[in-house]
């Protein structure tokens, strides 16, 4: 949140350098250019209680720690902050590691590897302390231990390869949508979490709407529609719903449907800041009847991060 052009995280005064959300004072030169920026300050907010609110779950040994860590990390890259958010892949990947959640250590180190070669392609300067690399590297040495000693048990698995070749020989993995005989992996790089988010959603809905399952379809296609909004594309995301409920032939079932009308009010909140319409919005999310617990949490977030930024 951000008043007359500087973030109300900010100091009491306009010379207090402290930023209570992060409970530190902060270089002038980050307050410049970041706190006095509204469009930056509403990006940080969402990367910095993300962050806070993965590390709950994380002190409370959730899983639902994941979801908060990849939006924080997503929006340490929306400002350019690489090191933050590999830093964050890392705190996400060794929770993983606790955890005994190898694959899901294992893929998000595949996407945090991606994001600093390509930060270092780009000479991001965030990157030039060798201490981003170390840490990541010391990630996947644990990782491979872990998975060596698994491998006793196993024959040793292609991800267990790959991930050697990743630490130790500095292959670049780029798997993103291939597939072997075992597993299916699936790779997100960062700012692509939404693109990837969309393409799943839209789909999806165009598969239920082909086999007659209407309903969930709309949840699917509200969903796609979101993701379009969080890339900061809502022409695109409204254009998507109003194509999709026509051409599906069941433009009422569409419009009747309690996820249709609330995103199209999450639309409308972002669009017009309409601060007085958020309580409109809690109250319709919970109307919803949700299927999957993964999509309500996504749309949670997503109309958390929106509130975040009418705020700004």
């Amino acid at each position: 949140m951000a008043t007359e052009g500087r973030c109300t995280w900010l100091g009491a005064s306009e010379d207090d350098p402290y930023c209570r959300l992060r409970g530190q004072k902060l270089p002038k030169v980050e307050v410049n250019s970041k706190c006095k920026r509204p469009e930056l300050a509403t990006i940080c907010i969402d990367a910095y209680s993300s962050l806070a609110r993965a590390q709950d779950a994380i002190d409370s040994n959730s899983t639902d720690a994941f979801p908060w860590l990849i939006e924080s990390a997503t929006q340490f890259e929306n400002l350019g902050e690489i090191d933050n958010a590999i830093d964050v892949y890392i705190k996400a990947i060794n929770f993983a590691y606790k955890n005994d959640l190898i694959e899901k250590a294992y893929d998000l180190f595949c996407t945090a590897r991606g994001v600093y070669e390509e930060g270092i392609a780009e000479r991001d300067p965030s990157l030039s302390n060798p201490d981003t690399k170390h840490e990541l590297v010391k990630a996947g040495e644990s990782l491979i231990e872990k998975i060596d000693k698994l491998s006793k048990l196993k024959p040793t698995t292609e991800m267990q390869a790959e991930l050697k070749a990743a630490v130790l020989g500095g292959v670049t993995l780029r798997k993103a949508g291939s597939k072997d005989e075992n597993r299916d992996l699936v790779i997100s790089h960062g700012r692509s979490l939404y693109s990837k988010k969309a393409e799943e959603y839209k789909d999806g809905a165009a598969s239920y709407i082909k086999s007659g399952m209407v309903k969930n379809a709309v949840t699917l296609a509200c969903m796609g529609a979101l993701a379009d909004l969080m890339l900061g594309k809502p022409k695109e995301g409204m254009a998507y719903l109003a194509k999709i409920a026509s051409e599906s032939g069941e433009n009422q079932t569409f419009q009747e449907h309690p996820c249709f009308e609330w995103t199209k009010l999450i639309f409308k909140i972002q669009i017009n800041r309409d601060k007085d319409l958020m309580i409109t919005a809690s109250k319709l999310f919970l109307e919803i009847p949700w299927s999957f617990k993964d999509d309500r949490e996504f749309a949670r977030r997503v109309m958390e991060s929106v509130e975040r930024r009418i705020n700004a």
